[in-house]
């Protein structure tokens, strides 16, 4: 690699951010780990400032910038999160930053980069249309623009989350972190692997977002995406070529999760964890039941860390996530089952789904559409259960008594 860029590099970086951005703390997960079988702590980047690891990064490469050039402004482009450790660092320093973000970026991340005194510009429906927009922006006013990923400087800050983990976690086996751009995820390879190459580091992204993890497979960068991610955090399509090098290099594997399994994950950090993170930050705990057994096998029972890497997540995001997330898991499902249409018929399949211990959320009775005979009508059942194996329990409960259903969701 003809990267500017090592351990010293990112040891520098972390006694330059110290006054500033303070270590996260790590929280031994129980839930997680009664489930893995092994020791799972969180590593609590949600907590950072600005709601997230990105602070670092730009904390680091902002710092080392002279006074003249902080004085011609700081230009960015970003999903959210990069855009309030610029805001934030621009603050500080007494710079003007201006973030080019997607139309459809969320509503929180947008309005929190405004109220840390940033000028926010909404171009462009990816990633990829707002940083041209900052890059022609950077042209045309001689502004100093910074990578939100495909920076040394920023990928070296974001290295410093790795040097914290080794002192926090004695022993530590196996480190999993989010992938977008691959900033963090680069930083934290390049870290562990020049301190401690026993350490296992994966890298997760979503499969609606996979080039990084097909750019690495396939030896040179790959632009892919296929689709809309909850995980606007790592929503690129195209890797860094800087951050590609280091991944290709240090990364022992990457996983690609769903939206449902980023989804249970979320719902499974605030129902177990008590704690909020976005859909990115979830990705690495999602990531913890699709680990290939040969990484298993050297990890042994030493220690798993999750980099929940972000907690800047919008509400109305968050109510179309949960539902998504009890479904995933078992405890939320759909039936439609077709009943004679008579007296007392509704109330005996009700009756029958009540005693399951299932609890019936919602009934719908349609008498119009979708019916199957002329005295037959369908009846849509939104049933609360415990998990996969109670939903059988209440579909044997109907096969027993001669009803037919279908399972919707």
């Amino acid at each position: 690699m003809n990267l500017e860029i090592n351990i010293e590099t990112i040891r520098k970086a972390a006694i330059r951010i110290r006054p500033y951005v303070a270590s996260s703390p790590v929280k031994y997960s129980v839930n997680l780990s009664k489930k893995m079988g092994q020791p799972v702590y969180l590593k609590l980047e949600n907590l950072n400032l600005s709601g997230s690891f990105k602070i670092r990064g730009a904390m680091n490469a902002l710092l080392q910038l002279p006074q003249e050039d902080l004085k011609r402004g700081v230009i960015a482009a970003s999903a959210g999160n990069h855009a309030q450790g610029v805001a934030h660092t621009c603050r500080l320093l007494g710079s003007k930053a201006t973030i080019f973000m997607p139309v459809h970026s969320s509503i929180v991340k947008a309005a929190a980069t405004r109220e840390l005194g940033a000028e926010v510009n909404l171009v462009g429906s990816s990633y990829e249309e707002a940083l041209n927009a900052a890059q022609e922006h950077q042209r045309q006013t001689g502004a100093v623009f910074l990578h939100g990923f495909n920076d040394e400087r920023v990928i070296a800050g974001q290295g410093t989350v790795a040097l914290e983990l080794i002192e926090q976690v004695p022993d530590l086996g196996l480190v999993l972190t989010s992938i977008g751009g691959g900033g963090l995820a680069a930083g934290v390879a390049l870290a562990i692997k020049e301190s401690n190459t026993s350490i296992q580091v994966v890298g997760v992204q979503s499969s609606s977002f996979p080039a990084m993890q097909q750019s690495v497979a396939n030896g040179s960068i790959v632009e892919n995406a296929t689709g809309y991610t909850i995980a606007d955090g790592i929503a690129i399509k195209k890797p860094g070529s800087k951050t590609f090098e280091i991944l290709k290099a240090y990364a022992d594997d990457i996983v690609l999760v769903s939206e449902d399994e980023i989804a249970s994950a979320v719902m499974n950090l605030m129902e177990w964890e008590h704690m909020l993170a976005e859909g990115a930050g979830a990705a690495a705990v999602a990531a913890l039941w699709k680990l290939p057994k040969s990484i298993l096998s050297k990890v042994q029972q030493r220690p798993i860390v999750c980099v929940v890497s972000g907690g800047n997540i919008d509400v109305n995001l968050l109510k179309r996530i949960i539902p998504i997330g009890l479904k995933h898991t078992g405890r939320l499902c759909r039936l439609a089952v077709t009943i004679q249409d008579r007296p007392g018929r509704l109330a005996e399949l009700l009756n029958i789904v009540s005693q399951t211990g299932a609890n019936l959320q919602e009934v719908t009775h349609n008498r119009l559409y979708n019916a199957v005979g002329f005295d037959d009508v369908e009846v849509i059942l939104d049933i609360e259960t415990i998990d996969t194996n109670h939903q059988e329990q209440v579909i044997l409960a109907l096969v027993k008594h001669r009803f037919k259903y279908v399972k919707l969701g």
